[in-house]
């Protein structure tokens, strides 16, 4: 069973506006959308560039969503591997957002680490001091 994704698809820059001697606001470079990830380098049409990606956006999404679901208990990033050449665009995505590793070693560090900070002996620490000496003793 596949999520409801909405996508939304923004055209790609034209060209280098006066802005991009200031370098890239700290505004425009948080806020990357869905469709970012779709533009290509890849300009070579002589019409609209950004008509022709949209439509092949449109034809990969398509072929996607007819193509069979696949076993919530498969290997996802295999999937997407095999069929990264019919899939291009949405395979980068893939393996962006599901490449996170499922592991809790790094909390359970800090619980050990603050299992080592109170102890019997100082048990009447109060949460904050327990805050700051976790932090120092993880980060130095």
């Amino acid at each position: 069973m596949r999520p409801s994704v909405t996508v939304r698809i923004e055209p790609a820059d034209e060209g280098p506006s006066e802005e991009a001697d200031a370098g890239p606001s700290p505004a425009k470079k948080a806020n990357k959308s869905l469709g970012s990830f779709f533009k290509t380098k890849d300009k070579t049409t002589a019409s609209n560039p950004s008509l022709h990606l949209q439509q092949s956006i449109e034809a990969e999404l398509n072929s996607y969503l007819l193509a069979p679901s696949i076993d919530s208990e498969a290997d996802q990033l295999a999937w997407w591997k095999v069929h990264q050449i019919s899939f291009p665009l949405l395979s980068k995505l893939a393996r962006k957002y599901l490449c996170i590793p499922a592991t809790s070693s790094p909390s359970e560090r800090v619980f050990s680490t603050s299992g080592n900070v109170v102890t019997c002996h100082r048990s009447c620490l109060k949460p904050a001091m327990v805050n700051m000496l976790v932090f120092l003793a993880k980060n130095l």
